[in-house]
């Protein structure tokens, strides 16, 4: 737990807009811890040299561990995928190592090289939220799979929103899976 002025120091210190930061994402004085946090900032300002911006787009990653995040750029960099933008996924890096390297195997093995570059973002989502999702809509394309993975939406969601499509005559696309069940009805 950090309090809110030395979160303010810090953030003053690298630039960062405390605000944006707290309006993003509270949970940073729950889970905050000061050196961390310092640790984190050094480690993507100085090494990465990610734009404060950014890191305001992403408040969750100043509270895990530096040694999971360069574990994590590391293996990312080995890997090339193509499309992977750090700046624009310190979310992926913020994922527990073990779950990030579980997630690009199951996706490499099972859906290709492709799905990994087109979307890339899919390697924050644990295996078995994927696992999941497959099961219960075995009819569901794969790109479909993974925009609903993607999408942070529950499984009985999505169920809502496969049901309201068809009864819609809906095609199923990527962006189907941003509006709620509700949402796509009233359209």
């Amino acid at each position: 737990m950090i309090e809110p002025l030395k979160l303010k120091k810090i953030c003053k210190k690298y630039g960062i807009n405390y605000e944006k930061l707290i309006n993003t994402n509270s949970n940073i004085l729950e889970y905050g811890q000061y050196q961390n946090i310092c640790n984190v900032l050094d480690y993507l300002r100085d090494e990465l040299k990610i734009e404060p911006k950014n890191i305001e787009k992403c408040p969750s990653i100043l509270y895990n561990s530096v040694g999971n995040i360069r574990s994590n750029y590391k293996f990312l960099e080995k890997e090339q995928i193509d499309n992977y933008n750090v700046e624009g996924c310190l979310h992926i890096l913020s994922t527990e190592p073990s779950k990030l390297r579980e997630t690009y195997y199951y996706i490499l093995e099972n859906y290709g090289i492709r799905y990994l570059n087109t979307k890339t973002t899919i390697l924050k989502v644990p295996v078995e939220i994927i696992k999941a999702i497959e099961n219960k809509f075995p009819d569901l394309k794969k790109k479909n799979v993974l925009q609903a993975a993607i999408s942070n939406v529950g499984v009985d969601e999505i169920e809502r929103i496969i049901e309201v499509c068809k009864a819609n005559e809906l095609e199923i696309t990527g962006t189907i899976f941003k509006r709620s069940a509700d949402e796509i009805e009233k359209i």
